[in-house]
């Protein structure tokens, strides 16, 4: 059975909002070699829309003309400066009508802004793009606002928390309804996390750092993920980006409000994390790929900080044999 995959882009939508799930969902379609889902884009008020890149999307249909849709899935795109926008209490109606309609309903990154403004996340839980959470929260304070979280669910509301985030809800959704092993191989093929090893926390930004202390210090994060199984200490760190290892931490506290050792402890453990779901390599070899001398030490820093063994972690979460049928 089809599953329809409806998303509402308003004008001067980011276009990876749109295009970056969808063509998740259609990598899923190419695996299977079957129309598992079928791509919907639906308007506000006229079918093309300017997004703000300046491409031009066509709309398959506009939000008035939905009556009959009947998604699986229904997810609201973002935009800059979304927040400044007011939907109608006819256009309100209408996203109404089709979030009940569908099995399951969110937003991606500032699309929740226009979502909340039906009152369907009020007593919910979700994400928005961390820039513009604290305005979404003081806006819709019935909302709970999970700022560190790359994507959300909370009973049928899935929420994406910025543009790349919604190509991993996307992924959560395809193991929803296909199972892991098919969502692994459509994030191997996508060159994608299947789990990303970090969290939205990892990329909050805030205005004391300039912009030249910014980019080295973004360099010393992608270079610390790339390399976690040589990154034995905050040393190697430091080293890297020419600082001490005081200064190195008082960097992390002004930029992630954390300190740089358990920042590079959650990195290891959820790369570890990663590796457990593959279910192929030993404890041993999983813990010199992610920094940790040995088994037993990955061991007690696993149950420490996720609060079960990696062995039940890999019962719970390995990917299960998918049926490989062909159309």
């Amino acid at each position: 059975m089809k599953r329809v995959i409806a998303i509402l882009a308003v004008p001067g939508v980011q276009l990876l909002d749109v295009s970056g799930p969808l063509d998740v969902f259609a990598e899923a379609n190419r695996l299977l070699h079957r129309q598992v889902y079928e791509p919907a884009v639906i308007a506000v008020d006229t079918l093309t829309i300017n997004a703000s890149s300046g491409i031009t999307l066509l709309a398959n249909s506009l939000l008035e003309q939905t009556e009959t849709l009947s998604p699986n899935t229904f997810l609201i795109a973002g935009a800059p400066q979304v927040w400044q926008q007011a939907l109608t209490e006819q256009q309100k109606s209408h996203i109404r009508a089709l979030c009940e309609k569908s099995d399951r309903y969110g937003s991606i990154c500032t699309g929740a802004f226009l979502l909340a403004q039906t009152g369907l996340l009020a007593q919910r839980k979700v994400t928005t793009h961390w820039a513009i959470a604290a305005r979404f929260a003081n806006a819709f304070p019935q909302t709970e606002v999970d700022i560190d979280a790359l994507y959300v669910c909370d009973g049928p509301v899935r929420t994406a928390a910025g543009v790349t985030s919604g190509m991993d809800l996307a992924l959560r959704l395809i193991e929803e309804d296909l199972g892991s092993e098919v969502a692994q191989e459509v994030a191997c093929n996508l060159v994608m996390f299947f789990r990303r090893p970090v969290n939205q926390g990892h990329f909050i930004r805030h205005s004391e750092i300039s912009p030249s202390a910014r980019s080295v210090f973004q360099d010393l994060q992608r270079w610390t993920l790339a390399n976690l199984d040589t990154v034995l200490s905050l040393k190697e760190m430091s080293d890297h980006i020419g600082l001490s290892i005081r200064h190195l931490g008082r960097l992390f506290q002004q930029e992630m409000q954390m300190a740089a050792g358990e920042w590079l402890e959650a990195c290891r453990i959820d790369k570890a994390k990663m590796l457990l779901e593959k279910d192929a390599l030993p404890l041993k070899a999983i813990a010199s790929q992610c920094g940790y001398s040995s088994g037993d030490v990955l061991r007690r820093a696993f149950v420490k900080r996720v609060g079960i063994t990696p062995s039940v972690y890999r019962r719970l979460n390995v990917a299960r044999p998918w049926a490989k049928e062909r159309a």
